[in-house]
C-alpha cells in the first residue's frame, strides 16, 4: 500500500477508544510527579471526609451523654479543625490535578501542532482546515476536562464510598446493607447513559467541525462570497449546519442532562432508608443518636460526589470522543520523512535529474498529473517551463523540495535519490515561490525575513531592492514596519508576489523555484525585475514556470509541457523555430503587447 493510500485508509478508518486512551496515559505518566503528590493529598482529604462525620456522632455522643463542657468543646473544636483541614486539603487536591491536565493540555496542544507540520500536503488534501482547527481547540479543551474534573471524581469517589461503606458496616452492617439497595441501579444507568454520551458526543464533536470548516472558508473567501452576491445561499448553509449541531446537542443536553437527576435521587433514597430503618433502631435502642448522625453525615456527605457523577460521565465520554478524534490524526505516520538510510549532506550544487518520473496526485487520482518526465538541469542553469492551465507545470516544481510523495528512483539531486536526502537539508537549499504567495500577519520586513535564522537587515534590504519592491515602501504607511495584515491583504497583487519573491531571494539558495510569480506585475516591473535577477541567477540553479515567454526566454534550456508530458524542448530560439505550442503562444503574446500599445497610445 502507498503512502498516500496509508493516509486515505487511516482517515476513513477511526482510532479506538483504547488507542485514544493508551496514548494519553503515556501524557499522563510524564507528569507522574504531580500525580503522585496529588494522590497523597487525595488520600489524606478522603480521610478527614471520613472523620468529620465520625467526630460529629461522637461530639453529638458526648452532649447526649451529659459530658461536660470543656469536653464538647474541645471535640468541636477537633472537629473545626479536621473540618478546615480538609478544606484546605481539597483545594490543593483540586489545584494538582487541574494544573496537570493543563499542562498535558499544553504538550497535547504542541505535539499536535508539530505532527501537523511533519505530514506531507497530500494529507491537507483530504482533511479540511475547520475540523483540524476544531480538533485543536474544542477537542483539546474536552479532554483537559477529561483529565481534571473527570479524573478528579473518578478517582476520589470511589475512595470516599469505600471509606464511607466501610465505617457504615462497623457501626451497623444491617442498616449498611439496606443503604446499597438503590446503589446498583448506578451502574445500569451509567451503561445506559454512557453509550448514548459517546455517541452523541462524537456527533457533536463532528459537527463543531464542520461548522468551524465553514466559517473559515467564509471569513477566508469572504471576497468572493460579496463579489458573487452569495451571502444568502452561505447563510442559509451555515443555517443548516448549525441547525444540525443544534438538534444534535440538545440530544446531548437531555442524556447528560438526565443523567445527574436520576443518579441524585439515589443519595436521596439512601436517606429515606436511614431515616424510616435507623429511626426505628434508635426508639428499640438498638442505635445510638451518635451512630445516627454519623450514618446520616456520611451520606450526606457523598450526595454532591454521587450527584455530579453524571455529569462526570459526560465529561469522561466527551473527553474520550476528543481523544479519540485526537488521536485519529497522530496516528498518521507522515509519509515524507528522513529515512534511516538518508545521506548526511552539508551543501547541495543543485542538479536535477527526473527519470522516467509519472506522478498521481494522491489519494487514489486516476489521471496521472506528470507523465513519464526525463529532464536533467545541470546545477548552476536556468530551466524554463511553459504550458497551458492544468499542464502540471506547477506540480512538476513542487515535487523538487519533496511537497509531495514521489517514487524511489524517479528524482535526484547531484546524483542522489530525493528520497534519501535529509528534509532539511534538502529544503533548507530551496526557495519556492508558488503562484498563490501567502504572505503571514506581521510586519513586511519580517515577512520576507520568514526563513533566516536571524532577521539580517541588509539582506533583507538588498532582497527587497531585487524584487523591485523598495519603491513601494513610500506608498506604505510605515514601510518595512508595515503590518500587511491577514494573507498579506494590505498589499496589491503585485507586491504580495514581490513580497514573496524577496522572501526566497533573502535565502541565498542553491535552488530557486518561481512558480509564475510574475503573473501579476506589470510588464516594465517584470523588465525592471528580470535585470536585478540576472545577477542572482548567476551560479545557482532556477526553475521559472510562467506563463509569459517574454519570462522564460533567457533561459538555458525550456521545455514544454502539454497534459503532464513534455512535448517540446530546446533554446528560445529553438522552439520558435519548431512552430509548436511555443511558438504560437509567443506569436500570440507579441500581438497582444502590440495591441495593448496601440491602445495605449490612442
Amino acid at each position: 500500500m502507498s503512502s498516500a493510500e496509508q493516509i486515505a485508509a487511516q482517515r476513513a478508518g477511526r482510532s479506538s477508544v483504547s488507542a485514544a486512551i493508551a496514548r494519553l496515559s503515556e501524557y499522563i505518566a510524564r507528569s507522574r510527579t504531580y500525580y503522585a503528590i496529588w494522590s497523597v493529598i487525595t488520600l489524606a482529604y478522603v480521610a478527614t471526609f471520613l472523620i468529620v462525620p465520625e467526630l460529629t456522632g461522637r461530639t453529638v455522643g458526648a452532649i447526649e451523654n451529659g459530658e461536660p463542657a470543656d469536653v464538647v468543646v474541645r471535640m468541636a473544636i477537633w472537629l473545626a479543625a479536621v473540618g478546615v483541614l480538609g478544606g484546605v486539603l481539597r483545594y490543593y487536591s483540586r489545584v494538582l490535578v487541574f494544573n496537570a491536565a493543563r499542562h498535558i493540555e499544553y504538550e497535547l496542544r504542541n505535539d499536535l501542532f508539530a505532527h501537523l507540520q511533519r505530514l506531507p500536503q497530500s494529507f491537507f488534501l483530504t482533511w479540511r482546515t475547520g475540523d483540524l482547527m476544531s480538533r485543536c481547540v474544542n477537542d483539546l479543551n474536552s479532554v483537559r476536562m477529561l483529565l481534571g474534573p473527570g479524573l478528579l471524581s473518578v478517582v476520589q469517589t470511589p475512595l470516599l464510598y469505600v471509606g464511607a461503606l466501610a465505617m457504615m458496616f462497623s457501626k451497623d452492617w444491617q442498616l449498611a446493607l439496606l443503604v446499597l439497595v438503590p446503589y446498583p441501579l448506578f451502574i445500569l444507568l451509567a451503561r445506559s447513559f454512557g453509550r448514548g454520551l459517546h455517541r452523541w458526543n462524537i456527533e457533536v464533536q463532528e459537527g463543531l467541525g464542520e461548522l468551524s470548516n465553514q466559517l473559515q472558508e467564509t471569513i477566508s473567501g469572504i471576497s468572493v462570497v460579496k463579489t458573487h452576491a452569495m451571502e444568502d445561499i452561505t447563510r442559509d448553509r451555515f443555517a443548516k449546519s448549525n441547525e444540525t449541531l443544534f438538534r444534535r446537542q440538545l440530544k446531548l443536553v437531555r442524556v447528560s442532562g438526565a443523567m445527574p437527576a436520576i443518579i441524585g435521587l439515589l443519595p436521596s433514597l439512601a436517606m429515606l432508608i436511614i431515616l424510616w430503618v435507623g429511626g426505628a433502631k434508635i426508639l428499640a435502642g438498638r442505635m445510638t443518636t451518635a451512630e445516627f448522625f454519623t450514618f446520616a453525615m456520611l451520606i450526606y456527605q457523598l450526595t454532591f460526589p454521587t450527584f455530579i457523577m453524571g455529569w462526570v460521565f459526560s465529561l469522561i465520554q466527551r473527553g474520550a470522543a476528543a481523544m479519540q478524534r485526537i488521536d485519529e490524526v497522530l496516528t498518521i505516520e507522515p509519509s515524507i520523512a528522513d529515512r534511516p538510510d538518508a545521506i548526511a549532506v552539508e551543501t547541495l550544487r543543485g542538479e536535477i535529474e527526473f527519470r522516467d518520473l509519472t506522478f498521481h496526485y494522491p489519494p487514489f487520482s486516476r489521471e496521472a498529473a506528470l507523465r513519464e518526465i526525463s529532464l536533467t538541469i545541470p546545477a548552476g542553469t536556468t530551466l524554463g517551463i511553459v504550458g497551458p492551465v492544468g499542464s502540471g507545470k506547477s506540480t512538476l516544481a513542487s515535487l523538487i523540495p519533496r511537497l509531495f510523495e514521489v517514487d524511489d528512483g524517479c528524482l535526484f539531486i547531484d546524483g542522489i535519490d530525493v528520497n534519501r536526502l535529509k528534509l532539511r537539508t534538502l529544503r533548507s537549499h530551496i526557495a519556492m515561490v508558488p503562484q498563490d504567495s501567502f504572505l503571514f500577519s506581521m510586519t513586511l520586513a519580517e515577512n520576507v525575513a520568514y526563513g533566516l535564522s536571524e532577521a539580517d537587515p541588509k539582506r533583507v534590504a538588498q532582497a527587497v531592492e531585487r524584487a523591485q519592491l523598495a519603491k513601494d515602501l513610500a506608498e506604505l504607511p510605515q514601510g518595512l514596519a508595515t503590518v500587511v495584515g491577514e494573507r498579506g491583504v494590505m498589499l496589491s497583487g503585485g507586491q504580495r508576489q514581490r513580497t514573496a519573491l524577496a522572501r526566497a531571494l533573502a535565502l541565498d539558495p542553491s535552488i530557486l523555484i518561481l512558480d509564475d510569480t510574475l503573473s501579476s506585475v506589470d510588464a516594465a516591473t517584470e523588465q525592471a525585475i528580470q535585470r536585478s535577477l540576472a545577477e542572482v541567477f548567476a551560479g545557482r540553479t532556477v526553475v521559472c514556470i510562467s506563463h509569459r515567454i517574454s519570462s522564460v526566454r533567457g533561459c538555458d534550456q525550456i521545455v514544454v509541457l502539454e497534459g503532464g508530458r513534455i512535448t517540446e524542448r530546446g533554446s528560445h530560439r529553438e522552439l520558435l523555430l519548431a512552430g509548436g505550442f511555443y511558438a504560437r503562444t509567443a506569436r500570440q503574446q507579441v500581438l497582444e503587447e502590440e495591441l495593448d500599445g496601440i491602445g495605449a497610445v490612442a
